[in-house]
Order: structure tokens, then C-alpha cells, then sequence
């Protein structure tokens, strides 16, 4: 379960430079991710309150925002296991800082367009899957296997502070200046980070297998790469485990996306929310996954990873259903709405830790890139569908009933892990897995 991108980023061995390292990541991961929050609010509240869009485009935006993960994750994932990591990461903050910026630019020269804001969204897409895929690579090189876990779970304990505070923030900081204006603070969020990340100095990767080059020789470039995004997409699919998170996560994003799409029009529409109250009934989910991100380590430890991680696909999908159900007056409503989203959050941080510790610890170092960015084309690729899902169902069958569609659908994500051997799986792997079904230690050249 993944109810958004994982943002959050070894030497295999405890050396205080790659801890030093990690400190800074982590810094500004934590300031970007505020930032982030407050521009996920802002950016739909400039389409729906400035430019007057309706549920279709709406959805249509959204959608553009994860197209890249569709269309550009698998050649990119070839990218991160072929380039620096951290200087991949740097480029993609500075990139996305630019392109945040340029919405309140163009609101302020009056050029301002949905179809601008539609290709801006596509383009902060694209970045974005560039650094996340960059990113879940680089932390196994810069934390030890022993403090991976934990290295997840602080990462995932800053994007629950975000997302507790952040909409809140951001409900506020639209309501002062402006939707277009709140941007700004979003893309000096990026550069905060770009500054932090390239102040960590690199660990030393393992040597790169011999083998994949000399596979290349002679061949066709094109040849080339698709010969190793085939292989990351294999391995994603011949695991049974990875298999199946990337089909939950691929289920639960979809129609977890489309929710989102319909509630933000629901809410300012129909229950008339205000844009304060709005941003604060979306912390809740921040504040439930800030909860659930605590709990993992322990709770894996008493039950066990595999049950933990059913456990909150199941919770979490469920809560949702909350959202459409709530009624009543103008006080309860907010409550119940609240109460939904936080319960979700509470599983969201529980399953997150663990699945993208599972993920990297199975993974051999050389494909950490194309697992991350095969794992990512199945478990985002079909969100852009969710969100335009979302906002088709709102314009044919009304928003409340639109609502009740797609929090239903979400009960068919936790199919894929209860099918699967995840749930009699009791702690993380040993060794990481090679395809060929050999074991390795993790940063062993193979």
C-alpha cells in the first residue's frame, strides 16, 4: 500500500560518514516534503478556484501529474543504475523548483492557462519520478542493511509530519496569499533539498556486474536498454512478494487517486468546506501514517512483516469508505471524514515502512533502479486512469455517489498480498535475490 509516491531515500557497513549523509538527506527530504504538501493542495485550488476547471479537467490534470510513472519510469530506471544517484537526485529538485515557480510567474503576468497547467504538471511528474527512483536507490548504499528499517522509517515519520502539518499549512497559507502565491514556498522547498543532497558525499557503489557489459558490446543502444528493462521488469514479476505489492499498491493508487480527485471538488462544492477546514481534514491522513509509521518496527517484531502489511492493506482500504458515508451537520460531517482519512493514514505508515524495506533488501544493488522504476510503471502507471476515473464518474453520476464508486474499488487491492506468500513472511530477507535465484550480500559484486 502506497497512497502516494514513497519520497524518502548505505555503505553496508555502520560508517558515521554514510549516518552524516542520511542526516542531510534526510533534512531536506523533511523541508521538501512540507513543501510538497502545500503544493499538492495548491495546484488543484489554482485549476478549481482560478481557473474555474471543471470535474473532467480536473481529473485530466491529476492524471497528467502520474502519466510519467507510465511513460517514463522504465527508461529512467535504466538512467539511475547506469548514473550517479545523488547527482540525478540534485538535477531533478532543481528541475522541479523551476517549474513550481513558473505557475505563480505566469498567474502574475496574466498568461496563466489550464493547458499550461497541464504541461507544467506533466513536467513536475516526470522529475519526480527521476528523484524518487533515484532516491530509493541511493539509501541502501548510504545506510547500513541493520539500519535500513530505521532509515525508512524516519523518512516515512517526515512525509506523516508533512502530510499531517502540511495541508493544514498550506490550507492557511492559500487562504492569506493566494493558491498561485503558495507555490513559492513549494519550490524553495526543492531548492532547500537540492542544497542538502548535494552536500552528501557519495558512498562508494559495489562494482558493476560483468556481465550486463558485456552484453552490450556491439549492440544496438536500443537493443541494450531494453535488454535491462526487461530484466528489472522480470524480476519484479518472476517475485511472488514484489509481485504482488506492486499489484496492490497499483489497485490502491488507482482508486485511491480518484477518491482524492472527487473529494476535492466535494468538498468545496457540495459541503463547502472551507479551504482551511479542507486542508485539515486531508492531515488526517497525516497524522493516522505519522501513528502507523511508529508502530512498524514494533509491530513487525510482535506479529510479524507479512501480517503487519496485510493487516494494513486491509484497514486501509477500508477506511476510505468513511468518506462517502459521512452525514450529518456541519461539524460532524468534517469529524467523520477526518476520522476515515486517519484511520487510512494509521495503515498507509504501518505497510510503507515495511514494503519498501522488503523491496530494497530482496534486491541485488546493480537492479535497485530498474526494480524501483518497474515497481513504480505497475504501481503508478495506472493512476492517471484513477484520476480520470474519478472525475468522469463525478460528471455522470454526481460527486457523493462518484465517491461511494471508487472507495468500493479499493477493496480489491489487498486480493494480490492475501493471494500471496507475504502473509507468512516474518522478517526481511537475509540476502538480497538475483534473478538467477542465487542469494547475494547486499554491496556483494557479482
Amino acid at each position: 500500500m502506497t497512497a502516494r509516491p514513497e519520497r524518502g531515500c548505505g555503505s553496508s557497513g555502520p560508517d558515521p560518514r554514510g549516518a552524516s549523509g542520511f542526516g542531510k538527506l534526510w533534512l531536506g527530504q523533511s523541508v521538501s516534503l512540507v513543501g510538497t504538501q502545500i503544493g499538492a493542495l495548491a495546484l488543484p485550488l489554482v485549476a478549481v478556484s482560478y481557473l474555474h476547471v471543471s470535474s473532467a479537467e480536473l481529473g485530466f490534470l491529476n492524471a497528467l501529474r502520474y502519466l510519467p510513472f507510465l511513460l517514463l519510469a522504465l527508461p529512467l530506471g535504466v538512467v539511475v543504475d547506469r548514473g550517479d544517484r545523488r547527482r540525478l537526485m540534485v538535477l531533478a529538485d532543481w528541475a522541479r523548483a523551476l517549474l513550481v515557480a513558473a505557475v505563480p510567474l505566469l498567474y502574475a503576468w496574466d498568461v496563466l492557462a489550464i493547458q499550461v497547467l497541464l504541461v507544467l504538471a506533466f513536467a513536475i511528474g516526470a522529475f519526480q519520478v527521476l528523484f524518487d527512483s533515484a532516491c530509493m536507490s541511493f539509501l541502501p548504499q548510504l545506510v547500513s542493511r541493520a539500519r535500513l528499517t530505521k532509515a525508512n522509517r524516519n523518512l516515512q515519520a517526515s512525509q506523516s509530519a508533512a502530510e499531517l502539518g502540511g495541508p493544514g499549512l498550506g490550507g492557511a497559507v492559500c487562504a492569506a496569499i493566494g493558491a498561485p502565491a503558495a507555490l513559492v514556498a513549494d519550490a524553495v522547498s526543492y531548492v532547500v533539498s537540492a542544497v542538502a543532497v548535494g552536500l552528501v558525499k557519495s558512498p562508494r557503489r559495489p562494482p558493476a556486474p560483468a556481465a550486463p557489459q558485456k552484453r552490450g558490446a556491439g549492440q544496438p543502444w536500443a537493443l541494450v536498454w531494453w535488454t535491462e528493462v526487461r530484466e528489472g521488469l522480470s524480476f519484479v514479476f518472476r517475485h511472488r512478494e514484489l509481485r504482488a505489492l506492486a499489484l496492490e499498491t497499483a489497485v490502491f493508487n488507482t482508486f485511491e487517486q480518484g477518491v482524492l480527485t472527487v473529494y476535492m471538488l466535494y468538498a468545496v462544492r457540495e459541503l463547502h468546506l472551507s479551504t482551511l477546514l479542507l486542508g485539515l481534514t486531508l492531515a488526517a491522513t497525516g497524522a493516522g501514517s505519522l501513528i502507523g509509521s511508529a508502530l512498524a518496527e514494533p509491530a513487525s517484531r510482535r506479529f510479524g512483516l507479512g501480517p503487519v502489511i496485510t493487516a494494513g492493506s486491509l484497514l486501509g482500504c477500508g477506511a476510505y469508505l468513511l468518506v462517502p458515508a459521512a452525514s450529518g451537520g456541519p461539524v460532524l460531517v468534517p469529524v467523520v471524514i477526518c476520522a476515515g482519512f486517519s484511520v487510512a493514514g494509521v495503515a498507509i505508515g504501518l505497510s510503507n515502512v515495511l514494503q519498501v524495506s522488503l523491496r530494497q533488501t530482496t534486491t541485488p544493488d546493480r537492479l535497485l533502479g530498474r526494480m524501483t522504476s518497474s515497481y513504480r510503471f505497475v504501481a503508478y502507471g495506472t493512476v492517471p486512469l484513477g484520476a480520470l476515473l474519478g472525475g468522469m464518474l463525478a460528471e455522470v453520476a454526481g460527486l457523493r455517489p462518484a465517491l461511494w464508486l471508487v472507495a468500493a474499488g479499493l477493496l480489491l487491492a489487498p486480493v494480490a498480498i492475501v493471494c500471496s506468500p507475504l502473509p507468512r513472511r516474518r522478517r526481511l530477507p537475509e540476502t538480497a535475490t538475483e534473478p538467477t535465484g542465487r542469494s547475494v550480500e547486499r554491496g556483494e559484486a557479482l
